[in-house]
């Protein structure tokens, strides 16, 4: 294409703005699918080496949530150096350890979501009574009597709120009206 003018070169841009943004968010779209990818893939992982799915949070010694999942799998998504930094002696909010939270790793946040902050994750597991995440209890794969391609491992949630260290998930209770 042979552009004769400036004003014909900027009309072609505009013409091709919408075409182009909306490339750009498939292909972050691709990713976030990809992050799904990578975090079920990672949990399988944890499966095999460990015999069980990671619990979704280990336990203070009240039985309060002090550490997540996903700071357990890191070695998993090839975050080895950063887990060996996190401090499994102190909570996941405790100062040694919010040093790390800017460290977030990239296969927790979806490029597609703009609205949540640096720290804040977009997957999460649903855990409570009847899930693969039971609480501070692991399950193995074998205990999963429907199979586990009828079974949900890790969902996307958008303006989730939970910083990705923090030992919270989506409650299945809270969920019960709007899941099926």
């Amino acid at each position: 294409v042979v552009v004769h003018c400036q004003s014909e070169l900027l009309e072609i841009v505009r013409a091709l703005g919408p075409a182009v943004q909306a490339a750009r968010e498939a292909a972050r779209r691709a990713q976030c699918t990809n992050n799904l990818k990578q975090l079920a893939l990672a949990m399988h992982n944890y499966h095999d080496v460990y015999g069980t799915l990671p619990p979704a949070y280990i336990p203070d010694e009240n039985g309060n949530p002090k550490h997540s999942w996903r700071v357990l799998i890191l070695p998993f998504v090839e975050q080895s150096p950063l887990y060996d930094q996190y401090n499994f002696d102190e909570p996941w909010d405790s100062p040694a350890n919010q040093a790390l939270a800017d460290l977030m790793p990239r296969v927790y946040r979806c490029p597609s979501d703009a609205r949540s902050g640096p720290r804040e994750i977009r997957y999460a597991v649903i855990a409570g009574p009847g899930t693969l995440f039971e609480g501070a209890e692991p399950s193995p794969f074998r205990e999963v009597t429907d199979g586990t391609s009828n079974t949900i491992m890790i969902v996307e949630v958008a303006g989730s709120g939970i910083e990705w260290m923090e030992p919270r998930d989506l409650d299945v209770e809270q969920l019960g009206l709007r899941i099926n």
